[in-house]
């Protein structure tokens, strides 16, 4: 195992607590951790936040992560911002954004779904009818603000 500067790097790692800058390994298990990046063929996060994850096959326990990219993810009462998989499984987890070949769902809200399959009832914050007015809003708004911005500059003129 090697170790500089906040990172971990073997084919074996069992971080436990603490904070650490990067880990990288075949296998990894992370428990009560912070992280800011990690990545292997398998890897598991238990009570721990992390920054990025990228693995084959990834699982997050009670866990929080910004972005977790895998051929396999699972999430089990854990939040990501983004997950991105061949194949999804979320239990009583909440992701932003979700895109999956097969995703499964149990009580798992999200922002919005991408995949080819979806297995369970999809709960998405952001439906097609609440898309196309977020769009019309935000369309309005950015019209708007450049008439504003044209007329001010009129005037300087």
């Amino acid at each position: 195992m090697t170790q500089s500067e906040g990172q971990l790097s073997a084919d074996v790692i069992h971080q436990e607590g603490g904070v650490v800058e990067r880990v990288s390994g075949d296998e990894v298990h992370v428990s009560q951790s912070g992280v800011r990046s990690i990545s292997g063929d398998q890897v598991s996060v238990w009570q721990s936040g992390v920054w990025h994850v990228e693995a084959q096959d990834v699982e997050l326990q009670q866990s929080a992560a910004v972005g977790v990219r895998g051929e396999s993810v699972s999430l089990e009462s854990s939040a990501s911002a983004v997950a991105i998989a061949e194949y999804g499984e979320l239990s009583n987890s909440r992701a932003g954004f979700v895109v999956a070949g097969e995703l499964n769902l149990t009580n798992s809200p999200s922002l919005l779904v991408l995949a080819r399959r979806v297995n369970g009832n999809v709960e998405t914050v952001l439906d097609t009818r609440g898309a196309l007015l977020a769009g019309v809003a935000a369309g309005v708004i950015s019209g708007v603000f450049y008439l504003l911005t044209s007329m001010l500059r009129g005037r300087r003129d």
